[in-house]
């Protein structure tokens, strides 16, 4: 179908759903949790052009796998999700190309800009190239993969977290901060078992393109516990964040600890959940509202920590 047959409104919101934003917000606040939580009490000022920068930078890496995501799997979206920029022809697979490229040209350029502002030498350029190169290796390579190609993604995710730590530590110095790292571990946990969660409405797609998902191999029931397994790592840095952050170190107000036990309550529940209901619909739920549950969580923690330093808890 030609592009000409679309309105430019069409269009235009083409291009900005291909990048899947929502994706990018999370992932940018998943670096800036390792940034936030790592700072020092006693640094005096917080500074907050490093983390918004960083959130920037993320969302761009995240952004240009999206649409190479959608490049690797247009034959598997004109079956499981014909909606889609690529499969509608609202964009062309050229056209989709180039896109990325720019948007992946624009995350280097602000990640080099960290660099250079904060004299990080070269973490924040390598780390988006180690972040989205393996995101790109997903698209086109990993994925095929199934379950390893789920693992990848959960790299991703404590890539983020472990950069935060770093760049905290090389701009305020001070002891290192392990707890972001360890509770970005389990993230990256609860990052597999929703990857795996997604495989179960594309059984169809995924089999007619060689996709070798865990739903693919073992069935619906069997992904499910798989999912829910991983999903416990989620539940687990849930609390590890509010037991020794906010208990042991005293980190917390009382507000973010109401949140945070609800959200991690959440959690709980859709990991339960999906173990008896494995409907397309129930698992594409899942997956979505884990991602708020991800993001509702970190800005609990980076909310709080911020608030703690303007006051000069």
């Amino acid at each position: 179908m030609a592009s000409s047959q679309f309105s430019k409104k069409e269009i235009f919101l083409s291009y900005i759903t291909i990048l899947r934003l929502f994706n990018g917000i999370v992932a940018g606040f998943a670096a800036a949790f390792g940034v936030v939580l790592s700072i020092p009490d006693d640094v005096g000022s917080f500074e907050p052009l490093p983390m918004i920068l960083v959130v920037i930078a993320a969302m761009l890496v995240s952004s240009q796998a999206m649409i190479f995501n959608d490049i690797a799997d247009r034959e598997e979206d004109a079956i499981n999700a014909p909606h889609r920029p690529l499969p509608t022809g609202k964009i062309s697979v050229k056209t989709a190309w180039i896109y990325g490229i720019i948007v992946a040209c624009l995350a280097l350029g602000v990640a080099l800009t960290i660099d250079i502002l904060f004299n990080l030498y070269g973490l924040s350029v390598a780390t988006a190239i180690l972040f989205g190169g393996l995101l790109d290796l997903y698209d086109f390579k990993l994925k095929k993969m199934g379950f390893w190609g789920n693992v990848s993604i959960g790299m991703c995710v404590l890539a983020l977290f472990i950069y935060g730590s770093l760049q905290t530590y090389l701009i305020y110095g001070g002891a290192f901060a392990w707890l972001p790292i360890v509770v970005g571990a389990c993230a990256a946990s609860g990052n597999v078992g929703r990857e795996i969660i997604k495989g179960l409405p594309d059984i169809e797609g995924d089999r007619e393109a060689g996709v070798r998902t865990l739903a693919v191999k073992y069935g619906k029931k069997k992904t499910a516990v798989f999912a829910h397994l991983f999903l416990l790592g989620l539940v687990a840095g849930a609390l590890v964040a509010l037991i020794y952050g906010g208990v042991i170190q005293g980190q917390l107000y009382i507000p973010s600890y109401i949140i945070g036990f609800c959200v991690g309550g959440v959690a709980i529940f859709l990991s339960i959940a999906i173990l008896f209901n494995q409907k397309p619909k129930w698992a594409y739920t899942t997956k979505e509202i884990l991602l708020w549950v991800f993001l509702a969580f970190l800005l609990v923690f980076i909310v709080d920590k911020i608030v703690a330093l303007a006051l000069g808890r």
